[in-house]
C-alpha cells in the first residue's frame, strides 16, 4: 500500500513539474498560465486531500 501511494504522489509531483516548465518555456499568455497555476494548484490540493485526518487525529476516551 505505501508503494502505491509513493507512485501515486510521485506521479502527481511529476505533472505539477511537467506543468510549471513547459508554462515557462511556452511564454504563455497570462491567462494560460493562470490556467497552468490553477492545475497545480489542484494537484498540490489533492494531494493533502487524500490523506486521512485519522493518521493525525484520533478520538479521545
Amino acid at each position: 500500500m505505501l508503494m502505491e501511494e509513493t507512485r501515486r504522489t510521485q506521479h502527481k509531483w511529476a505533472c505539477v513539474q511537467f506543468i510549471a516548465e513547459v508554462s515557462l518555456i511556452a511564454n504563455c499568455k497570462p491567462s494560460d498560465l493562470k490556467l497552468a497555476l490553477s492545475l497545480i494548484a489542484d494537484l498540490a490540493n489533492s494531494e493533502n486531500v487524500n490523506q486521512e485526518s485519522d493518521d493525525v487525529y484520533y478520538e479521545a476516551k
